[in-house]
């Protein structure tokens, strides 16, 4: 099937998405919270099913707009064996409540054209409100589709985030869990290359491979507590791209540099090997 650029433009949904607490639960969960008992407890504590209260970590946001039906609705002519989530630059507006209905409308922004070879590249753009109408979030995702380009469309524009040329000013070292994507998946990211072995056999990777937003997740996790500690509420922005697979089991780091009041670059690595590619780069998150 070849690539079809006639969806550009349009908007999709609302895609529907009633939760609960236990939902903000998951997705934390996934993200590794809590995973020794009582680190980020904040987030899957909520003292009193009847009228529950905890912290939401804000990237519950990004899979109301990034998740499998979004996805399949939002069919263009791309190969799925070939689709790697590229990245996300997320917009939090408004606060979560413990327990919604929430629908997403999502606009099909671009198809770019990377070259024979290298793929396509497309952006979506989801906005989604709550039930009383609340603007709660503004999700930019991007997808590269490898097996997809030289289709004749146009160059995706360049876009770098530049690091300060210092050592990172704050540092966050965790292991990621070898059940962390078999959680997080349960928010609507069914891909098999997340959990059959035999399937990310064939791509060459050694098991099955960690989620991109999951990853963030779990770097967002490190970024509340190291620059506005036990306020997720406050995070306003945070984008960054996804360069490199995690393979559950890796120890991350999540390197940060301040860079003025409210806004902070960051990227994660591996820990134990310095060579290697991040996982994440080209980061920047902003708080209030």
């Amino acid at each position: 099937m070849a690539i079809s650029t006639e969806i550009v433009g349009r908007t999709f949904g609302p895609f529907v998405r009633d939760y609960t607490f236990k939902d903000l639960e998951i997705c934390a969960l996934g993200c590794g919270a809590d995973w020794d008992g009582k680190t980020d407890l904040e987030y899957v504590n909520e003292h009193d099913a009847e009228n529950p209260r905890l912290k939401v970590l804000p990237i519950f946001g990004v899979p109301l707009t990034v998740n499998e039906e979004v996805t399949t609705t939002l069919d263009y002519g791309f190969d799925y064996s070939g689709s790697l989530h590229y990245g996300i630059d997320a917009h939090f507006h408004a606060p979560f409540k413990m327990n919604d209905h929430v629908e997403t409308y999502v606009v099909q922004e671009a198809i770019w054209d990377r070259g024979e070879g290298r793929g396509s590249l497309s952006k979506q753009v989801g906005k989604s409100y709550s039930a009383d109408g609340v603007h709660l979030c503004t999700v930019e995702t991007y997808d590269c589709c490898i097996y997809d380009g030289g289709f004749g469309g146009e160059r995706p524009p360049k876009d770098v985030v530049e690091y300060p040329d210092r050592e990172p000013d704050l540092a966050y070292e965790e292991v990621c869990g070898y059940q962390w994507p078999l959680i997080y998946r349960l928010m609507g990211d069914w891909h098999q290359q997340h959990i059959d072995w035999a399937y990310t056999e064939q791509t060459g990777l050694a098991r099955p491979i960690n989620h991109g937003v999951c990853t963030a997740g779990i770097a967002m996790r490190h970024l509340i507590a190291l620059l506005i500690p036990g306020q997720p509420e406050r995070l306003r922005r945070f984008k960054c791209r996804f360069t490199s697979p995690v393979l559950p089991g890796t120890r991350l780091c999540t390197q940060v540099w301040k860079m003025g009041e409210g806004e902070a670059r960051f990227r994660v690595v591996d820990a134990d090997d310095g060579a290697a590619r991040p996982f994440l780069n080209f980061c920047l998150a902003e708080w209030e």
